[in-house]
């Protein structure tokens, strides 16, 4: 996989290409999420996965799959790899230990993929959706599908689905779907829930799985040999047409993709649910174009990993990557239990009685939470999980009664579930509507109370703090994912550099526990005293807003607009050889040796020339993939426009492509590696246009700035001359370029902007520009400083850079070009300026200004340009040092 990535995906259709390329490589600005948003690599590896499978390797049955693939825990092949089919039953495997699980049936492309709670599995689902969809319409014999089938183990489940899928809700607000696809792209959602039809194609279905059963009794009556032959009894009314079921909906489609959410509820073969999907699969004409199953724990009753698992994203590596909330077991010197030495005796009491001490320690790490995410626009939720709903009734009412804990009845939500972790019919509209709303600001719910069974969909962002409480000798097993699954997905609007923690408090035997399966898994869990540090929060004072800093509110966007390659002429395009460039193709001696006698019968010289065609349609791939218009319908413009540039402009003057001196140039890496930069660059500046090119009306201040958490570099500067209380820096570096504007006699105010990156911050600095590739990406720069000079104030937009990085040059070209815009738009005098490290340390110590330091930075680098002609004279040192300080 990871040398197919590196190669730019051989053997890949062109939709894939693009699609790979739209979400992967280029930069997207997506409201409520950091930006530029990104798709976590995690879910780019599921999606690329399954297109390699599907389309490059063919794999259509789990015995192939695992045949060349299968690997065990411990990285060896199973020996022997043994499969066996009892008479009538299905295929099975043998796994580590000598067990058998059955494999899914012949021809049927199912796969597993283990993505760990809120590495977002969902956002996967709509990328198979909008790549099998769009490959269906765009691909010629196309096999995958225009029907989905999604289906939810629960209805809360559902109704989380319904919020990203219904009205393709989750296809609108995510960059899923280039905009020239958008028309092409007609996906009808279906509510089974609802009693929605659907239609012939283009079909998302969403059911929960009691929806998705057979009817076999529909006319009230059990099925008998006489229904068996004749069919069910009519309904009473013969002129209503009766209503069909979603199975038999389902299968009067030409095809259809399977997902399973949560699909660990499936792994019993003889759930209706799961002969239902089979029973689709023999009745669609070419059976079910793909059986994805999607969980955070793709293992069946026996906890034996599903055999077809081909992805699989633990937890470590979830909280490794700060894609989850990294668990902190919190403790207390002694005893994590109730104080007291008689455990049979605390046993026998009311579930507060018994736990007392843990629901006060709890509530006191929630209002340490509360206090410090309060400031963030966050509420912190508590999460107690009970051993039964008189306990969580109990506790309730204790946490609510309590004076010292100040949480109002109406903040307390208690949810009963059945004996199997269902919430209970009366009780689920509003636990529906609790599930949607708790992560809202203008929820009121702070604390959730339930029995330790509560099963997936109660996933709730803003979870901070768990007690898990079970009596001390409870021998029944705990999944990690029981105790802290349900809160360990990111709270939004802290950004990325706060690594966001769940606190674990519990039972000493559940926490010893929880302890030892999170370790087992690879996960590293953090123990600490009553509770950690909440990190720094940096935010803006209202007594530092003579050091506010305004600047204008940009509204240049780039945009693709393919029709503007009709304008490009070649003959705009400057020549990037010369005719020295020709040559003569190499020759190649061949020889051909007699095979058994192994002696030679002939020499012969060929020449090293391939096809006129063949060499510009590979410049004009490799042009389409470095300006990522590959896939989107332009071969032949392009090809046309390679032709004619080839053929008029690229060697200075008029060759013939068929000449075979221009054809063995172009064959050559490097000539042909320099036509595609150099045209992906045109042709990606002639397609980018700048939209909304005025400034909007009004300016940005730097205390309109949300407070957030900064762990990065600590402890953070605190200077004076910022309208924030601490700097955020990423390195020492830049805590050093912080102290040196601090000391500065000619500056006046200043602010880092790095922590501006994180959108959820509230201000935005950021300059798009195109790339060396032609593409679209966005800049974000550092510092902003303003200067006292004698002809008055100067803004300066400043960038630190420890290592300049190819394409450094585009980023200070886009922000010349924003300087000189402000500058018209409001008169204010704009300036920006480059600082490299190896310059800043060179020169700091000697100045106490910063027109001093860039002086002498821009006589360091014209001098080291005049240096291989002549040296600067003083007179020309002295007028470059003064116009750097002016």
């Amino acid at each position: 996989m990871d040398a197919w990535r590196a190669n730019r995906y051989p053997g890949a259709s062109a939709v894939a290409r693009r699609l790979f390329d739209y979400w992967f490589e280029e930069e997207h600005e997506v409201d409520g999420f950091e930006t530029p948003f990104r798709f976590h690599y995690c879910q780019r590896e599921a999606i690329e996965t399954l297109v390699w499978l599907v389309e490059v390797e063919g794999v259509k049955d789990a015995e192939a799959l695992i045949t060349a693939w299968g690997r065990v825990p411990d990285g060896v092949l199973p020996s022997p790899m043994a499969f066996r089919q009892p008479v009538g039953a299905a295929r099975q495997v043998r796994l580590p230990g000598g067990q058998w699980q059955n494999l899914p049936p012949e021809g049927l492309g199912r796969f597993a993929f283990g993505m760990a709670t809120g590495a977002g599995k969902t956002w996967v689902m709509a990328m198979v959706i909008a790549w099998a969809y769009l490959h269906r319409r765009l691909e010629a014999e196309s096999a995958l599908a225009s029907n989905f089938l999604i289906v939810a183990p629960n209805v809360i489940v559902y109704e989380r689905l319904k919020e990203d899928f219904g009205a393709n809700r989750v296809f609108r607000r995510l960059p899923l779907i280039p905009p020239e696809w958008k028309t092409d792209f007609d996906l009808h959602v279906v509510l089974a829930r609802e009693g929605e039809e659907v239609r012939t194609h283009g079909n998302l279905i969403l059911t929960n799985v009691q929806r998705l059963h057979r009817q076999r009794d529909r006319a009230g009556t059990k099925e008998n040999p006489v229904t068996a032959i004749l069919g069910p009894l009519p309904p009473e009314d013969l002129g209503t047409k009766e209503k069909r079921t979603v199975e038999e909906q389902l299968g009067s489609l030409d095809d259809l993709v399977v997902v399973n959410d949560e699909a660990h509820h499936v792994h019993d073969e003889g759930l209706e649910w799961s002969r239902s999907l089979l029973r689709l699969h023999e009745a669609l004409p070419s059976g079910l174009s793909l059986w994805l199953d999607f969980s955070a724990t793709p293992r069946d009753s026996a906890k034996r990993s599903f055999a077809w698992t081909v992805c699989d994203y633990p937890l470590a590596q979830a909280v490794e990557d700060r894609i989850v909330k990294a668990p902190v077991i919190v403790s207390r010197s002694g005893d994590l239990t109730a104080p007291t030495g008689d455990p049979e005796a605390v046993v026998r009491g009311s579930a507060v009685d018994r736990y007392g001490f843990l629901i006060r320690a709890a509530v006191e790490r929630w209002r340490a939470h509360t206090a410090a995410f309060g400031k963030l626009g966050i509420r912190p939720v508590l999460f107690v999980t009970a051993e039964s709903n008189a306990d969580a009734d109990a506790i309730g009412a204790y946490l609510c009664s309590t004076p010292e804990f100040g949480i109002q009845p109406s903040a307390v939500l208690v949810i009963h579930t059945d004996n199997t972790g269902e919430v209970r019919k009366r009780e689920l509209d509003r636990a529906r509507r609790a599930a949607r709303e708790i992560d809202r600001p203008d929820s009121g719910i702070q604390v959730i109370v339930s029995v330790m069974m509560l099963r997936e969909g109660w996933d709730v962002r803003n979870v901070s703090v768990v007690l898990g409480l079970r009596p001390f000798t409870a021998k029944s097993e705990i999944f990690p994912e029981q105790v802290v699954g349900r809160g360990l997905r990111l709270m939004r609007g802290i950004g990325p550099e706060r690594t966001q923690t769940l606190e674990v408090l519990g039972t000493k035997p559940l926490l010893e526990t929880l302890r030892g399966q999170l370790e087992a898994a690879g996960v590293g869990v953090a123990t600490v005293p009553e509770g950690g540090p909440m990190a720094e929060l940096v935010m803006p004072l209202e007594e530092r807003r003579e050091y506010d800093i305004a600047f204008p509110r940009f509204g240049t966007s780039l945009r693709r607009e393919l029709a503007k390659l009709e304008d490009l002429d070649v003959r705009t395009l400057e020549p990037i050889y010369t005719g020295e460039a020709l040559s003569e193709p190499e020759r190649i001696r061949l020889q051909m040796d007699f095979a058994i006698t192994e002696t030679m019968v002939s020499q012969e010289e060929v020449e090293d020339v391939r096809p006129s065609r063949e060499v510009l349609a590979q410049i004009v791939r490799r042009i389409g993939e470095e300006s990522q218009l590959a896939g989107v319908g332009l071969f032949a413009h392009l090809y046309s426009l390679v032709r004619d540039y080839v053929k008029t402009r690229c060697f200075g003057q008029e060759v013939d492509v068929e000449d075979r001196r221009v054809l063995a140039a172009l064959t050559r890496a490097g000539i042909r590696e320099g036509v595609v930069r150099y045209l992906a660059r045109e042709i990606g500046g002639a397609v980018s246009v700048r939209r909304r090119d005025e400034f909007e009306a009004g300016e940005r201040l730097l205390s309109e700035t949300h407070p957030f958490h900064w762990r990065r570099n600590l402890p953070l500067f605190r200077a004076k001359k910022t309208v924030f209380n601490q700097v955020a820096t990423y390195n020492d570096f830049e805590k050093r370029f912080a102290e040196f504007l601090e000391q500065a006699d000619d500056i006046q105010r200043f602010s880092a902007l790095a922590a501006t990156e994180q959108g959820s911050a509230g201000v935005l600095f950021r300059v798009d520009y195109l790339k060396a590739s032609g593409t679209i990406g966005f800049y974000y720069p550092d510092w902003i400083a303003v200067q006292k000079t004698k002809d008055g104030e100067v803004h300066w937009i400043l960038e630190t850079k420890g290592y300049v990085w190819e394409g450094t040059e585009l980023k200070d070209a886009a922000m010349r070009r924003w300087c000189r815009r402000a500058r018209e738009a409001t008169g204010a005098l704009w300036r920006y300026r480059r600082v490299d490290q190896v310059d800043f340390e060179a020169f700091c110590g000697s100045n106490r200004t910063l027109g001093g330091l860039l002086g002498d930075i821009m006589v360091r680098h014209m001098d080291a340009e005049r240096a291989a002609r002549q040296p600067m004279s003083a007179e020309e040192v002295r007028r470059a040092r003064d116009e750097g300080r002016a």
